[in-house]
């Protein structure tokens, strides 16, 4: 359980200081005109700070994945966010001041900036303290209320660890080691081949040497041209993958005190000797009982999180419209032009099924499907805003934008402007 506690404190403390990416980073997204891509319950998601969650999600996940996909994830982080937020609330939960001023105090100190440096990074992005602390907020309550949701303890059984260890079995081979030692003669594509004679007739003599009794590491000290000549040649223990294939090749046919014949690679030539020889071997169960007895209750436990999370969706008023205009289907790490349309139009996307509208949609999601309805949008919690509201606000947000384009107003203005414009909405 407290492996499970610990994954989410360090999470939330690691989303913190993430955050504090897009205040250092310049303003990439200048030239994006802001929009509603998703209401949750009472709660609306913009296109900007979904690309703010793609930044970070896209410096971690594989590279493979489209920018569709890392978007519908980015978003999908978020209405999870939003949906744990809200229980939280519900739940009577709360954050101290003091709670907050500790987390503030910890990202700065990982982050090596003091007070006033935050603050010009905050005022150069027209953010203020307020905001951010807010964030902070947040994802202390998400934290919270998982804990509370995760209260009780996840019993793993002597069976159910043979059982994985029987299964997995392969994960716990150890490969083979050797401890070694090279006398290395640097030959490189630019070298004569007059030296390259000359150094290949010195490594032979070298080993005639060592054959003859000569010590192995002084003969390192005195002529080996690899940094680890110093150490008589000793350059530790080698794994299979780490080395040269030539090299490795050689290392792993010597036993224990042999001394290898000349071996060519791309860095020259080499003598090698093993010191010594681990042969691979498998870890037995008593050896990672407790490793598999801890996996297995961090996958219980997220099983159990992620049901409670589709439980959530399941009973939240969920709309998405972040693909409905082709305008931005494209690299949200590049800037956008001017020209988006408000008006939704129908996506072009693949995957996990999905509600927009009424109807049955594709939307290329994240392993977590998200469950999405129509939102009423004459339901309290909306102000009565209909399609022509919607319209005038798209409006108003590209008027801001050409305002501050133009240097009729200041990007924090413009910033204050589009935040009480969607607040209201």
């Amino acid at each position: 359980m407290m492996c499970w506690l610990k994954f989410i404190n360090r999470s939330v403390l690691i989303f913190s200081v993430l955050l504090l990416f897009f205040i250092i980073s310049n303003s990439l997204y200048a030239a994006t005109v802001d929009r509603v891509v998703a209401k949750v319950n009472s709660e609306i998601i913009t296109l900007s700070s979904v690309h703010s969650r793609f930044r970070v999600i896209s410096e971690q996940v594989n590279a493979s994945d489209s920018q569709n996909q890392l978007m519908e994830r980015a978003l999908n982080s978020i209405i999870e966010e939003r949906l744990q937020v809200q229980e939280a609330k519900k739940s009577g939960l709360e954050v101290s001041e003091e709670s907050i001023n500790k987390a503030f105090a910890e990202i700065k100190k990982n982050n090596n900036i003091d007070d006033q440096q935050f603050l010009i990074m905050l005022q150069s992005e027209g953010r203020s303290l307020e905001a951010y602390k807010n964030i902070i907020r947040d994802q202390i309550l998400v934290s919270k209320i998982i804990r509370m949701h995760m209260g009780q303890s996840f019993v793993v059984t002597k069976r159910q660890i043979k059982k994985y260890y029987d299964q997995h079995q392969k994960e716990y081979w150890e490969q083979p080691k050797a401890k070694a030692r090279h006398i290395l003669f640097i030959i490189d594509k630019d070298t004569p081949k007059k030296d390259v004679r000359l150094k290949t007739i010195k490594a032979q003599e070298i080993l005639d040497r060592i054959r003859a009794g000569e010590d192995f590491s002084e003969l390192a000290k005195k002529y080996s041209e690899d940094v680890s000549a110093h150490l008589g040649g000793d350059i530790g223990v080698v794994e299979k993958g780490m080395m040269v294939r030539e090299f490795e090749e050689a290392v792993f046919r010597l036993k224990a005190t042999e001394v290898s014949n000349i071996v060519t690679t791309r860095y020259g030539l080499h003598i090698i000797k093993c010191d010594e020889a681990v042969p691979g071997f498998f870890k037995t169960l008593n050896n990672v009982k407790d490793e598999i007895r801890n996996l297995l209750r961090i996958q219980n436990q997220q099983k159990v999180h992620q049901k409670w999370i589709s439980k959530l969706k399941k009973n939240a008023y969920i709309e998405v419209s972040l693909f409905d205009d082709h305008s931005e289907h494209r690299d949200p790490r590049s800037s956008f032009s001017d020209s988006e349309d408000p008006e939704p139009k129908s996506p072009s996307l693949s995957g996990d099924k999905i509600y927009v509208d009424g109807e049955s949609r594709i939307a290329a999601t994240s392993k977590v499907p998200l469950s999405v309805r129509k939102y009423p949008l004459r339901q309290k919690g909306f102000g009565n805003i209909d399609s022509l509201d919607y319209k005038l606000i798209m409006k108003k947000l590209k008027y801001f934008k050409m305002m501050r384009n133009n240097n009729k107003i200041s990007e924090s203005e413009y910033r204050n402007k589009k935040h009480k414009l969607l607040k209201n909405f």
